[in-house]
Protein backbone atom coordinates (compact mmCIF):
# COMPACT_ATOMS: atom_id res chain seq x y z
CA UNK A 1 0.00 0.00 0.00
CA UNK A 2 1.40 3.47 -0.89
CA UNK A 3 2.70 5.45 2.06
CA UNK A 4 3.07 9.20 2.38
CA UNK A 5 6.26 10.93 1.33
CA UNK A 6 8.08 13.45 3.46
CA UNK A 7 10.02 16.37 2.07
CA UNK A 8 10.13 14.89 -1.42
CA UNK A 9 11.38 11.52 -0.15
CA UNK A 10 9.80 8.27 -1.24
CA UNK A 11 9.02 5.58 1.31
CA UNK A 12 8.17 1.96 0.63
CA UNK A 13 8.73 -1.69 1.48
CA UNK A 14 11.25 -3.83 -0.41
CA UNK A 15 11.84 -7.54 0.08
CA UNK A 16 15.37 -8.78 0.67
CA UNK A 17 16.77 -9.41 -2.82
CA UNK A 18 17.93 -12.82 -4.00
CA UNK A 19 21.71 -13.03 -3.80
CA UNK A 20 21.98 -13.38 -7.57
CA UNK A 21 19.74 -10.41 -8.38
CA UNK A 22 22.72 -8.29 -9.38
CA UNK A 23 23.75 -10.97 -11.89
CA UNK A 24 20.19 -11.11 -13.25
CA UNK A 25 20.41 -7.37 -13.83
CA UNK A 26 23.72 -7.76 -15.66
CA UNK A 27 22.11 -10.47 -17.79
CA UNK A 28 19.44 -8.12 -19.12
CA UNK A 29 22.00 -7.69 -21.91
CA UNK A 30 22.80 -11.05 -23.44
CA UNK A 31 24.75 -12.60 -26.28
CA UNK A 32 27.35 -9.98 -25.40
CA UNK A 33 30.02 -11.77 -27.40
CA UNK A 34 27.97 -11.91 -30.59
CA UNK A 35 27.80 -9.39 -33.41
CA UNK A 36 24.26 -8.43 -32.33
CA UNK A 37 23.82 -8.41 -28.53
CA UNK A 38 20.24 -8.28 -27.25
CA UNK A 39 19.26 -5.70 -24.66
CA UNK A 40 16.07 -5.93 -22.61
CA UNK A 41 16.48 -2.35 -21.41
CA UNK A 42 15.79 0.30 -24.03
CA UNK A 43 14.51 3.16 -21.87
CA UNK A 44 13.98 4.08 -18.22
CA UNK A 45 10.47 2.59 -18.41
CA UNK A 46 12.06 -0.82 -18.97
CA UNK A 47 14.25 -0.34 -15.90
CA UNK A 48 11.19 0.63 -13.85
CA UNK A 49 9.27 -2.42 -15.07
CA UNK A 50 12.20 -4.75 -14.37
CA UNK A 51 12.66 -3.26 -10.89
CA UNK A 52 8.99 -3.79 -10.07
CA UNK A 53 8.69 -7.35 -11.43
CA UNK A 54 12.16 -8.76 -10.74
CA UNK A 55 13.57 -6.71 -7.86
CA UNK A 56 10.43 -6.28 -5.77
CA UNK A 57 10.50 -2.48 -5.71
CA UNK A 58 7.36 -1.14 -4.05
CA UNK A 59 4.91 0.70 -6.38
CA UNK A 60 4.99 3.45 -3.75
CA UNK A 61 8.56 4.04 -4.94
CA UNK A 62 8.45 3.02 -8.60
CA UNK A 63 5.25 4.86 -9.57
CA UNK A 64 6.27 8.37 -8.40
CA UNK A 65 9.71 7.91 -9.92
CA UNK A 66 8.15 6.91 -13.23
CA UNK A 67 5.82 9.91 -13.16
CA UNK A 68 8.65 12.31 -12.37
CA UNK A 69 10.84 10.97 -15.18
CA UNK A 70 7.93 10.95 -17.65
CA UNK A 71 7.42 14.65 -16.92
CA UNK A 72 11.12 15.44 -17.46
CA UNK A 73 12.58 13.58 -20.46
CA UNK A 74 16.16 14.85 -19.90
CA UNK A 75 16.07 13.51 -16.34
CA UNK A 76 14.66 10.22 -17.64
CA UNK A 77 17.47 9.94 -20.20
CA UNK A 78 20.07 10.69 -17.53
CA UNK A 79 18.56 8.08 -15.18
CA UNK A 80 18.54 5.49 -17.95
CA UNK A 81 22.16 6.22 -18.79
CA UNK A 82 23.09 5.86 -15.12
CA UNK A 83 21.21 2.54 -14.86
CA UNK A 84 23.02 1.12 -17.90
CA UNK A 85 26.35 2.40 -16.58
CA UNK A 86 25.70 0.63 -13.28
CA UNK A 87 24.83 -2.58 -15.11
CA UNK A 88 28.05 -2.46 -17.11
CA UNK A 89 30.05 -1.73 -13.96
CA UNK A 90 28.59 -4.85 -12.34
CA UNK A 91 29.32 -6.84 -15.50
CA UNK A 92 33.00 -5.90 -15.37
CA UNK A 93 33.20 -6.30 -11.60
CA UNK A 94 31.69 -9.78 -11.39
CA UNK A 95 33.36 -10.82 -14.62
CA UNK A 96 36.64 -10.15 -12.83
CA UNK A 97 35.43 -12.12 -9.81
CA UNK A 98 34.46 -15.06 -12.04
CA UNK A 99 37.91 -15.02 -13.65
CA UNK A 100 39.65 -14.73 -10.25
CA UNK A 101 41.09 -11.36 -11.25
CA UNK A 102 41.31 -8.30 -8.99
CA UNK A 103 38.33 -5.99 -9.29
CA UNK A 104 39.27 -2.72 -11.01
CA UNK A 105 39.44 0.11 -8.45
CA UNK A 106 37.25 2.32 -10.66
CA UNK A 107 34.51 -0.33 -10.74
CA UNK A 108 34.69 -0.86 -6.99
CA UNK A 109 34.45 2.91 -6.46
CA UNK A 110 31.45 3.10 -8.79
CA UNK A 111 29.68 0.37 -6.81
CA UNK A 112 30.47 2.18 -3.58
CA UNK A 113 29.10 5.45 -5.00
CA UNK A 114 25.92 3.68 -6.06
CA UNK A 115 25.49 2.22 -2.59
CA UNK A 116 25.76 5.72 -1.13
CA UNK A 117 22.68 6.69 -3.19
CA UNK A 118 20.76 3.48 -2.46
CA UNK A 119 18.06 3.28 0.15
CA UNK A 120 19.44 2.43 3.61
CA UNK A 121 18.50 -0.91 5.13
CA UNK A 122 17.86 0.37 8.60
CA UNK A 123 14.51 -1.10 9.64
CA UNK A 124 12.65 -4.36 9.09
CA UNK A 125 8.87 -4.72 9.26
CA UNK A 126 6.61 -7.77 9.29
CA UNK A 127 3.81 -8.00 6.74
CA UNK A 128 1.62 -11.12 6.45
CA UNK A 129 4.38 -13.55 7.48
CA UNK A 130 6.93 -11.76 5.29
CA UNK A 131 9.77 -9.58 6.49
CA UNK A 132 10.55 -6.53 4.40
CA UNK A 133 12.95 -3.61 4.45
CA UNK A 134 11.15 -0.37 5.34
CA UNK A 135 13.06 2.07 3.16
CA UNK A 136 13.12 5.77 2.41
CA UNK A 137 14.81 7.13 -0.69
CA UNK A 138 16.51 10.47 -0.18
CA UNK A 139 17.16 10.97 -3.90
CA UNK A 140 15.30 10.19 -7.10
CA UNK A 141 18.12 8.55 -8.98
CA UNK A 142 18.73 5.33 -10.89
CA UNK A 143 20.79 4.03 -7.96
CA UNK A 144 17.87 4.69 -5.62
CA UNK A 145 15.50 2.75 -7.88
CA UNK A 146 18.04 -0.06 -8.17
CA UNK A 147 18.65 -0.30 -4.43
CA UNK A 148 17.91 -4.06 -4.32
CA UNK A 149 20.44 -4.65 -7.11
CA UNK A 150 23.08 -2.69 -5.23
CA UNK A 151 22.30 -4.48 -1.97
CA UNK A 152 22.62 -7.81 -3.77
CA UNK A 153 25.93 -6.81 -5.35
CA UNK A 154 27.41 -5.67 -2.05
CA UNK A 155 26.23 -8.78 -0.18
CA UNK A 156 27.56 -11.09 -2.89
CA UNK A 157 30.90 -9.33 -3.13
CA UNK A 158 31.39 -9.28 0.65
CA UNK A 159 30.12 -12.82 1.29
CA UNK A 160 31.54 -16.30 0.95
CA UNK A 161 29.36 -17.11 -2.07
CA UNK A 162 31.47 -14.74 -4.15
CA UNK A 163 33.65 -17.76 -4.97
CA UNK A 164 30.71 -19.34 -6.81
CA UNK A 165 30.34 -16.58 -9.42
CA UNK A 166 30.94 -17.99 -12.90
CA UNK A 167 30.76 -16.70 -16.46
CA UNK A 168 29.34 -18.87 -19.23
CA UNK A 169 32.14 -20.52 -21.20
CA UNK A 170 30.33 -19.81 -24.46
CA UNK A 171 32.21 -16.70 -25.69
CA UNK A 172 29.13 -15.53 -27.57
CA UNK A 173 27.04 -15.69 -24.38
CA UNK A 174 29.00 -14.56 -21.34
CA UNK A 175 26.11 -14.73 -18.86
CA UNK A 176 27.06 -14.55 -15.19
CA UNK A 177 25.62 -17.06 -12.73
CA UNK A 178 26.15 -18.72 -9.35
CA UNK A 179 27.50 -22.26 -9.55
CA UNK A 180 25.51 -24.38 -7.11
CA UNK A 181 26.44 -27.66 -8.76
CA UNK A 182 27.75 -30.49 -6.57
CA UNK A 183 31.01 -30.62 -8.49
CA UNK A 184 31.50 -26.86 -8.43
CA UNK A 185 32.77 -26.83 -12.01
CA UNK A 186 29.70 -25.78 -13.99
CA UNK A 187 30.79 -24.08 -17.22
CA UNK A 188 27.56 -23.14 -18.92
CA UNK A 189 24.76 -20.75 -18.06
CA UNK A 190 22.41 -23.56 -19.11
CA UNK A 191 23.18 -27.07 -20.29
CA UNK A 192 20.02 -26.93 -22.39
CA UNK A 193 21.28 -23.86 -24.23
CA UNK A 194 25.00 -23.14 -24.36
CA UNK A 195 26.04 -26.56 -23.06
CA UNK A 196 24.21 -28.40 -25.81
CA UNK A 197 25.53 -25.99 -28.42
CA UNK A 198 29.07 -26.75 -27.28
CA UNK A 199 28.41 -30.51 -27.38
CA UNK A 200 26.96 -30.25 -30.87
CA UNK A 201 29.95 -28.20 -32.04
CA UNK A 202 32.43 -30.73 -30.62
CA UNK A 203 30.52 -33.53 -32.32
CA UNK A 204 30.63 -31.65 -35.61
CA UNK A 205 34.39 -31.12 -35.32
CA UNK A 206 34.99 -34.81 -34.54
CA UNK A 207 32.96 -35.85 -37.59
CA UNK A 208 34.76 -33.31 -39.75
CA UNK A 209 38.19 -34.52 -38.58
CA UNK A 210 37.15 -38.14 -39.04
Amino acid sequence: MPRPTHGGRLAGLIAAPPEGLCLDFVNTRYWRGSASPVDELQAIGDVLAWSATKAGVDPAIATPLGAAWAAHPPAAAAAFGAAVALRETLHRLFGAVAAARPVAPADFSALDAGLAEAAPRARLVSRQRDYLWDTTLTGRTASALLSPVLWSAADLLAGGRRQLVRQCANPRCGWLFLDDSKSGNRRWCSMAACGNRAKAHRHYLRRKQG
